[in-house]
């Protein structure tokens, strides 16, 4: 208490003279109408500019969980597109039959870490075990192909992007020509699709899609389009360079594939 007294009795000018100012604003602002105008005016740009501050302060710490809603939306969407369904439709004898199955379930997810930029790049999502996820499940996201899972624990999941040299997929185009799809390890904006027969008739701009053969992806997936093509001499094929759509470098937010047929699939191949 004895500091704060001697505190003001060392700055007593100082505090007389703001209170002077205090009350000084006060009695002109009460007292005259064209300063109380002013002074209401500008309280209330104030007042507004703070509440923009306040309310883009909120829109941004929402901004994750309005993200999470939107992504756990499009997996739902996804989950009604055709190529995510299996048909069950029959027509004998003019009586047509007509069902549909959930063949593929897609849940959101986010990538937490990822390798360095090298030939073999490899990424860490938020999802494991405890979700579904195993080893051969695929990962895309709103453009394209993403990875293939290869590991996972109860929390989460490591899989190879499709940047990785040892990364293979089944892909091809909209005649049913397909091959495998592949990076050299060079530009990361591009990769190859071998054993393309060489008697194709094809153009550049071609779209490229996912086979769904090796049920990693669903049917119909767009990667890229096709910007050029070199026949290997003495194979009878010819190697495409692709386009891709997305940029598995960048991308943040994915969807990881489930294939619910993947175990009866599995049964078959097997034998």
């Amino acid at each position: 208490m004895e500091q704060i007294l001697r505190l003001f009795y060392n700055n007593g000018s100082f505090f007389t003279f703001c209170t002077l100012q205090i009350l000084s604003v006060y009695l002109i602002i009460n007292h005259n109408s064209t300063q109380s105008a002013i002074a209401a005016e500008t309280w209330s740009i104030g007042s507004g500019r703070l509440q923009s501050i306040s309310t883009t302060v909120n829109d941004y710490l929402n901004l994750k969980e309005q993200n999470e809603v939107q992504m756990r939306e499009n997996a739902r969407l996804r989950r009604l597109l055709p190529n995510a369904l299996y048909d069950l439709r029959t027509n004998v004898d003019s009586i047509i039959d007509g069902k549909y199955l959930q063949r593929y379930n897609f849940l959101p997810a986010r990538i937490v870490n990822r390798s360095p930029y090298n030939p073999y790049n490899v990424l860490i999502i938020n999802r494991g075990e405890s979700l579904g996820l195993q080893a051969g499940q695929g990962v895309i996201d709103d453009q394209g192909l993403v990875g293939i899972i290869d590991n996972s624990t109860e929390l989460f999941a490591r899989a190879i992007s499709i940047l990785h040299q040892d990364a293979r997929i089944s892909a091809g185009l909209r005649d049913n020509t397909f091959g495998t799809l592949r990076w050299d390890g060079k530009d990361p904006r591009y990769m190859t699709l071998t054993d393309i027969p060489e008697y194709t008739n094809i153009g550049t701009k071609d779209t490229v899609f996912t086979t769904g053969y090796s049920n990693i992806f669903p049917t119909g997936q767009p990667i890229g389009i096709v910007t050029d093509a070199e026949v290997q001499p003495g194979t009878g094929s010819k190697n495409l360079k692709v386009e891709l759509f997305n940029d598995p470098l960048r991308v943040s937010s994915v969807y990881v594939v489930q294939d619910l047929f993947k175990e009866e699939l599995g049964i078959l191949n097997a034998q």
